[in-house]
């Protein structure tokens, strides 16, 4: 009578290669998924360095100064045409003492300009005063350094208007936009497939319509620079801006 041996009856050979398999997957999903928490972890680290030096990416910082910031290399600026002539839109701000009338901070896909009315138009209207003009050159040179394009956007005051020409404040807000970006098509050449426009009206105030100052800070145009196209991936790490 035969005796059984050890090990008869366990599982099968292939089992054991299967097991393995099973394990150097589940090791490899492991190490992707550290991967990908590590990235994130560090471009949140970039862009809170960046967020320090900019007073957390708002406009309340009016220059850019790339040789200062932690991290420039984040935004690809330091070294670059584009770097410089940032620098010298925002030492010609200082220069003019226009600080309090044009302020800049870096976007996750380039840069804005925000220029408040008082330097722009007067009370009501939408030509563009002559003053600006060397203002606009500069960010013509920096829209000119590489493949960019241009959203210029028009904003009022709360104040009501009825006129011929601008029946409401959307009127108004879209001529504002409208004149800085023939300024960029007809002076600087920028080609029109580059650039585009939007006015919001009275709708996007940056602070309360409680008073005349108040009200000058939302009578303004900003102009967004952007370098890159927004892709799911930027629009996935919205929450870190």
């Amino acid at each position: 009578k035969k005796t059984s041996q050890d090990g008869e009856g366990g599982a099968p050979g292939w089992m054991v290669t299967y097991g393995d398999l099973m394990s150097l997957l589940l090791c490899f999903f492991v190490l992707i998924v550290s991967f990908s928490s590590i990235q994130l972890s560090e471009f949140q680290k970039a862009m809170g360095s960046l967020k320090g030096a900019l007073g957390v990416l708002k406009f309340r910082q009016s220059t850019v100064q790339l040789s200062n910031l932690p991290n420039p290399e984040v935004m690809g600026f330091q070294h670059s045409d584009m770097g410089n002539r940032i620098s010298e839109l925002a030492q010609f701000i200082e220069q003019q003492g226009l600080t309090d009338s044009i302020q800049i901070r870096l976007t996750d896909t380039g840069i804005a300009i925000r220029l408040l009315n008082p330097i722009l138009f007067d009370l009501g209207k939408a030509d563009l005063k002559p003053r600006v003009f060397p203002i606009l050159d500069k960010i013509i040179a920096i829209v000119k350094t590489g493949d960019t394009k241009v959203r210029i956007e028009g904003h009022t005051d709360n104040l009501p208007i009825h006129t011929p020409q601008f029946p409401s404040n959307w009127e108004l807000s879209a001529m504002r936009a409208i004149n800085v970006l023939h300024y960029f098509e007809n002076v600087g050449k920028v080609p029109p497939q580059r650039l585009s426009y939007m006015g919001y009206g009275e709708y996007k105030p940056i602070v309360p319509n409680d008073s005349e100052e108040n009200r000058a800070k939302n009578r303004r145009v900003e102009i967004y620079i952007d370098t890159v196209d927004e892709t799911e991936e930027t629009k996935q790490l919205e929450n870190v801006f």
